[in-house]
């Protein structure tokens, strides 16, 4: 999922980090289905930080936009899981239909004081040039919606009410499909890596 992040100018960025220690964006990634709503991570995008040994000098990420990974669980877990020749947990799915929709409560826009700031007690993941890899579960159906607050890695706190963002991803339809040669595919012992070296997919 890619998304736009908000545009502020490097006087806002200053000015933020200067009264109130902000850094960046906080990113809260929901799914909801037709069980529950469900947070599946924070992650934060850093955009300004100070150059080592100065408070005057700063580096400013022009950043417009920002990126998730949602995997099934059968990849997501380790990268010993995602490298098997055959998917793990006996996943067989395949995302057939999605689509970007519109929300009805998303907003450009927002207003904050004082009082929309609270402490974020779950790991939140910094947004770098690495990838993330965010275990969407068994089920990757359901609707996936973002949600930007203005925060502060020092004190864990996020600074402003959250907006969600105007567009939400969709994944409608998934299909299950028989993967030829997978049939009888036992999962290895995680010390026993010769068997995944020996085995040929197709076989």
């Amino acid at each position: 999922m890619t998304f736009d992040l908000p545009i502020l100018s490097d006087d806002d960025w200053k000015s933020l980090y200067r009264n109130s220690g902000v850094t960046g964006w906080l990113i809260r990634l929901r799914k909801k289905s037709t069980v529950r709503n469900k947070v599946l991570g924070y992650f934060a995008v850093e955009m300004i930080s100070p150059k080592p040994g100065s408070e005057t000098i700063f580096r400013i990420q022009s950043s417009k936009t920002a990126s998730l990974g949602v995997y099934y669980a059968a990849s997501s877990i380790s990268s010993r899981l995602d490298h098997l020749p055959c998917p793990a947990f006996d996943h067989r799915f395949l995302i057939d239909e999605i689509e970007v929709s519109k929300s009805p409560v998303g907003k450009v826009l927002w207003a904050t004081s004082p009082s929309d700031q609270q402490t974020i007690n779950a790991k939140v993941d910094l947004i770098s040039y690495s990838a993330i890899t965010i275990n969407g579960g068994m089920s990757l159906m359901g609707d996936y919606y973002v949600d930007l607050a203005l925060y502060n890695p020092k004190t864990k706190n996020r600074m402003s009410s959250y907006m969600e963002l105007a567009n939400f991803v969709s994944v409608k339809k998934e299909e299950t499909k028989i993967i030829k040669g997978c049939e009888n595919y036992v999962v290895p012992d995680q010390e026993d890596q010769n068997s995944v070296k020996k085995f040929k997919f197709g076989s």
